[in-house]
């Protein structure tokens, strides 16, 4: 039994087209009664609510509509947020009986084979990894006996085995279905033997990685749309991005082409897997993936590849685009003309050292207030480092900002304001609000952005 918050799954909801036939299934849950239940399916890493039914007095119900629901992966929600997870095939009249005190081993299904073999697979399972675990805890009682822990170390490897057997023989006996279809995407890659020199030794050190990455997706049909409503494409794609990939821009922008190219032989499997890719870029919180996201937006979303999307939405999106591009990380940094305190024009490329801090703060900012000071004794401390620090005021009030640089003892920086955003810096670095920091290299290069103070201090204290 799995748990999950009822608010999560109620804010989504996931329309699709389907076939123009039905779906019926019974439901009958023992020790649950007059009780509100939901009917939906996984999305990638999300939930999405299909249908709901009130249980009657006796614990029945009926899921039912007049168009068919699309295969993959589903749930029932039953109350207090526990859940179980089922298979929606092209057969969708069937029941399903359970109790809710131990649902894996109370289930019944009738007339749905496939999901018969699904969970007869899944207590297979859970029995053979319970006699791992306790081989495992075995293994600690017996640690300084090498040979013990050979002895139960095979034996995990021959139930391991027989997991890999089962898997085997249930995708070759219906290759088609859709338990075969999620079982073989969770068949590991084992590569070939290496190959070696006269000597016997491998002649490259790194062949099984560029094999296992270069087979990653084998078990992975992007052909079949079931695998959309389920965690399996998500989870791969993730994994393939974090950690097969190596943490570049260009690499992460070669891996996603090659993961989007793979999905385009099917256009429902397209639409999800450059969506998911698009969403997740745009909301990582890590600070190179802005420029991922951008990557994506342009070659895809505003390239006539995502026909899907609205006139109105692609305007928006360009919008957003023409704000993110200028100060993404590895650009240079763009340049702003500003007035010092005394009235000179500044322009930003004559700052120059091994590394610019670029601070934009405002007097009347509450997190300024606290921020602005440390970063004044940081920057006391980094100075001698080749670091120079340009200081932005973003308001309109000078009198207020002098009085500022006097009593905050700022005259240390280079200090800058542009009352009238003649320089175009709110757009040309996107500043929405403050305090916000920027960390420019000696070539320029923004190397940083839109980063805490406590982070910029790691990153000296690192070099």
């Amino acid at each position: 039994m799995k748990f999950i918050s009822i608010l999560t799954i109620l804010l989504f909801v996931f329309s699709y087209q389907a076939d123009a036939q039905s779906y019926k299934i019974s439901v009958e849950v023992e020790n649950l009664k007059d009780t509100t239940i939901y009917l939906g399916h996984h999305l990638g890493n999300g939930f999405f609510v299909d249908d709901s039914v009130k249980l009657s007095n006796n614990g029945k119900a009926v899921f039912e509509g007049n168009k068919t629901l699309a295969g993959g992966i589903y749930f029932i929600l039953l109350d207090r947020g526990k859940y179980f997870d089922f298979l929606i095939d092209k057969h969708q009249d069937f029941s399903i009986k359970c109790d809710t005190s131990d649902f894996l081993n109370t289930v019944r299904f009738k007339d749905s084979f496939q999901n018969y073999k699904f969970f007869s697979y899944q207590k297979y399972l859970n029995n053979l990894y319970k006699l791992i675990s306790l081989l495992k805890e075995k293994q600690k009682s017996v640690i300084s006996n090498f040979d013990s822990l050979l002895i139960i170390e095979q034996q995990i490897q021959i139930i391991n085995n027989k997991i890999y057997l089962k898997k085997e023989e249930i995708v070759n006996e219906h290759p088609d279905s859709l338990i075969s279809v999620i079982i073989k995407s969770s068949i590991p890659i084992v590569p070939p033997p290496a190959e070696r020199d006269t000597a016997g030794n491998i002649i490259d050190s790194l062949y099984e990685f560029y094999y296992y990455k270069a087979h990653f997706f084998d078990n992975i049909n992007f052909n079949d749309e079931r695998l959309i409503r389920s965690s399996i494409i998500y989870n791969k794609i993730s994994d393939y991005l974090n950690n097969l990939t190596p943490p570049y821009i260009d690499s992460i922008k070669l891996g996603t082409d090659y993961i989007i190219s793979k999905s385009q032989v099917n256009e429902e499997v397209y639409k999800y897997v450059i969506s998911m890719l698009f969403n997740e870029y745009r909301t990582s919180r890590i600070i190179t993936d802005e420029n991922i996201f951008v990557y994506i937006a342009e070659n895809y979303y505003l390239n006539n590849k995502t026909p899907w999307i609205s006139d109105e939405f692609k305007e928006v999106l360009i919008k957003n685009i023409e704000l993110r591009k200028p100060n993404l990380i590895g650009n240079i940094a763009p340049e702003i003309k500003m007035e010092n305190s005394i009235g000179k024009i500044i322009n930003l490329s004559e700052i120059q050292n091994k590394h610019v801090i670029i601070y934009f703060y405002n007097t009347d900012c509450e997190i300024c207030k606290i921020v602005t000071p440390e970063m004044n004794n940081f920057y006391k401390i980094i100075q001698d480092r080749g670091v120079s620090l340009i200081g932005i005021y973003t308001g309109e009030n000078k009198s207020e900002w002098l009085n500022y640089i006097s009593e905050k003892n700022l005259k240390n920086w280079v200090n800058v304001w542009d009352p009238k955003n003649q320089s175009q810096y709110r757009e040309l670095y996107n500043i929405n609000g403050t305090p916000v920091i920027f960390l420019i290299d000696e070539d320029r290069k923004i190397i940083a952005k839109k980063i805490t103070l406590e982070q910029l201090m790691n990153y000296f204290n690192s070099i």
